[in-house]
């Protein structure tokens, strides 16, 4: 439906939304949500770049650590102190680089531009403070030893959030660089060192609030370009399932592919939709003429829209439904994937007609057909009003008011990003764990990693000076990345692997960039730089493209101090699979935070987060009245199921694979069931949110009943996935003597007393939800090996 101005309905979503744009701007802002790591990596690059030249121009205009050549020293003698100049000279540009990146990595852990500039006033001191103890400290041992030193303490400051992790990341460069320039720069010249360290800090603050300061407004409406590529990619890949299904419903095969590929694509349009939400509860991001409430519902409503279509097409495709129904379907289908919004409302409707016909007896449509297609049909139209009202700066907006309520974010962030497994893990460090003593050990999750770094760091110094005196700290260096931005031991061991491979892959691309570019600076600094680009965009989609980048980057580095050969690159090879595969024994033998442990305090707060969701819809339907004005509470638990879900799938992503053996099917299985669940639970949200009054005083004590049961069983879900007793042996987490009750009976029974027989009332689709969610709840108890038992209503339940 077009607007009486020709205008199209998608117009007023913001600059992503128009069908003439160009389709590889569209895949950028689908690929990466908000440009966050496009945004990164640019700053990162650019800042470096502006460093670099800022210290070649410093150093030659003012002489800064250069050693005077003589014009009557030999030729000898005159090279061998230009090579020291030139030592010198990317010493400085080196020290500078690492700041810049260091601190573009981490200024976006923080959103305020007042906690950025404290942040990058604060860190060039406590480098400087390293470098000079590093400087200081002369004799091997206890310069070896001050690394340790530093990287443990470094890594326990964690604890002090993301500037404690920021500072001991420099304290450790600091006392590295230190002690690797000691040779070349005496404490006496630290003047000029702490020179280059301001230069480097002035640029990276300059270039960082000239082109990369907060803008939340902006960088919301990036936000919501994401959000609508993502979903127009979800509508797609419905579109085209749903037609693959309708020509060919036996190819199982095929069908399950692209469910997958769906069900990942939901995921990352809920990504984005908690990423929006976590800057919501800052006014500045909340464009005039809306508040945060609306915002935040309009986003919800699209969402859960969508997902119900994505739910709904499928199974209607797999019926054998009248042409004038599926070609209904077929064009809202179209419609939403094109963003013909009109079409979509003139198909919703016509499905809606041939609704009436089945009630009135004129058409042979089944009970179940009718409310799949009534889900459907609400489902479409939903999405299309959401859509259509998600813009910015709307004139048709009813001012905002209080009328709204105050609406309080659910999502936390880390660096801008959701936070994956890392709050899941600092939990599980703290809880009790399986039966050995070293499982049930509590320790604070940087306490933890800090004697795992401690000891994976010591013993990377000793394996990797025995292969080579002069460059063991490539081992170091392994070890230490294997436990940036880890959480589990599952996921630093993959780490540790994707270290190798990286280094692998970087050593042949660096060995053939090095003899292609030669020793022109220019191309030598181009090709790093690009490299290094490459390396900070593509690592969140994999780590591996990072430690390319960085080999390649380390190629370059050594042409320029002449120090390069293939030999070279090869022991780097060597010296990083000694140091990882250190880190990697450590975290298996050292306070080992196993994955399943973690898992299943993953587990154990998604079925909470649905139970609490369950519970407060529960209370809405039971009384309406009571629960007036409460929808923005309902959907703050949605989003905390929501929450859950992302942290779960980061967590147990590494272990679906057939390393885990039997583990991988069980934890798929969970999850397949945890997405009906959640699936389930919004349906529900919607329902209950529906319903028109209060239900009859027969449904609403059979609901009683019905939920007490629901509760209890998964009470007894989360019992056997909590922690282990304090006391006795550790047969923690056992579900023994526990079991999960079937309630579906209990709400069937409500239903059936329900004054109002339609099949596609609200108080019935809430009942049938809940039925349905207990199916999917018991499967889910299964999987974690809970046992299930069906109830008897009639023997054991006397209801109205």
């Amino acid at each position: 439906m077009r607007r009486g101005d020709g205008a199209h309905p998608l117009d007023d979503i913001p600059a992503a939304a128009g069908r003439s744009r160009p389709a590889w701007l569209d895949w950028l802002d689908a690929s990466d949500p908000g440009q966050l790591r496009l945004r990164m990596a640019v700053e990162v690059t650019l800042a470096i770049g502006v460093v670099l030249a800022a210290e070649w121009l410093f150093v030659r205009a003012s002489g800064a650590l250069q050693v005077p050549v003589p014009a009557s020293a030999p030729a000898a003698v005159a090279g061998q102190l230009w090579q020291l100049n030139h030592a010198l000279l990317v010493i400085a540009m080196m020290l500078g680089a690492i700041l810049a990146m260091i601190t573009g990595f981490g200024v976006g852990m923080y959103a305020r531009a007042r906690d950025q500039l404290i942040t990058l006033l604060f860190l060039p001191g406590l480098l400087l403070a390293a470098l000079a103890v590093g400087l200081e400290v002369h004799v091997r041992v206890a310069s070896l030893a001050l690394l340790v030193l530093t990287l443990t303490v470094g890594t326990y400051c964690r604890r002090f959030g993301p500037r404690g992790f920021l500072a001991g990341m420099l304290a450790f460069m600091g006392a590295f660089l230190g002690f690797f320039i000691q040779g070349y720069v005496p404490l006496g010249e630290f003047g000029w060192l702490a020179a280059e360290v301001a230069i480097a800090a002035a640029v990276v603050i300059v270039v960082h609030f000239a082109l990369f300061r907060p803008r939340p407004a902006l960088a919301v409406r990036r936000m919501q370009r994401s959000y609508v590529a993502r979903a127009r990619a979800v509508a797609s890949d419905v579109a085209s399932l749903h037609a693959a299904l309708a020509r060919q419903p036996q190819d199982a095969g095929s069908g399950q592919r692209a469910e997958r590929r769906l069900q990942r694509q939901l995921l990352r349009l809920n990504e984005t939709a908690l990423l929006i939400d976590a800057q919501l509860d800052r006014q500045t991001a909340v464009a005039a003429g809306w508040s945060a409430p609306r915002m935040h519902q309009r986003l919800f409503d699209a969402e859960v829209a969508l997902r119900n279509v994505a739910r709904f097409a499928p199974a209607i495709a797999q019926r054998a439904l009248a042409e004038p129904v599926t070609s209904a379907v077929g064009r809202a289908l179209a419609g939403i994937r094109d963003g013909e919004f009109g079409t979509v409302l003139a198909a919703a409707e016509a499905i809606r007609d041939a609704l009436d016909d089945a009630a009135r007896g004129a058409s042979p449509l089944s009970e179940d057909d009718r409310v799949l297609l009534h889900r459907f049909a609400t489902s479409v139209t939903d999405f299309a009003v959401a859509v259509r009202a998600f813009r910015l700066n709307s004139a048709g907006q009813a001012p905002a008011s209080a009328a709204d309520g105050e609406f309080r974010t659910q999502v936390t962030t880390f660096g801008g990003w959701l936070p994956g497994s890392a709050a899941i893990a600092g939990s599980a460090s703290l809880e009790r764990g399986g039966t050995g003593w070293l499982e049930r050990l509590r320790l604070a999750p940087y306490a933890r990693t800090a004697i795992q770094m401690g000891v994976a760091v010591t013993a990377a110094i000793i394996v990797g000076d025995a292969i080579s005196e002069r460059r063991f700290y490539w081992a170091v260096i392994a070890a230490f990345i294997t436990f940036m931005g880890t959480n589990t031991a599952g996921e630093q061991l993959r780490k540790g692997l994707f270290r190798v491979v990286g280094t692998l892959v970087g050593v042949v691309l660096g060995a053939l960039l090095a003899h292609t570019v030669g020793e022109v600076v220019w191309a030598q600094i181009a090709a790093a730089e690009i490299a290094l680009f490459l390396g900070l965009y593509l690592f969140r989609v994999n780590y591996i493209f990072m430690t390319i980048g960085i080999t390649v980057l380390v190629s370059q580095l050594y042409v320029e101090l002449n120090e390069f050969s293939n030999q070279l690159l090869v022991l780097r090879l060597g010296e990083t699979a000694a140091g990882a595969g250190v880190a990697m024994l450590t975290v298996l033998l050292v306070l080992p935070l196993h994955i399943g442990r973690v898992a299943r305090v993953a587990a154990r707060r998604q079925i909470e987060a649905l139970a609490d969701l369950i519970g407060r819809c529960e209370d809405r339907l039971a009384d309406p009245a009571s629960a007036a004005g409460a929808d923005l509470e309902l959907r703050a638990a949605a989003r905390r199921v929501d929450v859950a879900y992302q942290a779960l799938t980061a967590t147990v992503w590494p272990m679906r694979t057939p390393l885990f053996g039997r583990q991988a099917p069980r934890i798929a299985g969970f999850m397949a069931t945890v997405v009906a669940a959640r699936h389930y639970a919004n349906d529900l949200l919607l329902d209950a949110s529906a319903q028109a009054g209060d239900l009859a005083p027969a449904a609403t004590a059979a609901l009683a009943v019905a939920r007490s049961q629901l509760s209890a069983s998964l009470a007894e879900v989360t019992g056997a996935l909590g922690p282990a007793p304090d006391d006795g042996p550790g047969q923690a987490l056992s579900p023994a003597g526990r079991r999960y009750v079937r309630a579906a009976s209990l709400f069937a029974r409500a239903a059936d007393v329900l004054p109002d027989r339609l099949p596609t009332t609200s108080s019935r689709l809430a009942l049938d939800d809940l039925q349905l969610l207990d199916g999917a709840l018991a499967e889910a108890a299964r999987w974690a090996g809970v046992p299930v038992t069906d109830l008897d209503t009639t023997a054991r339940t006397t209801l109205g």
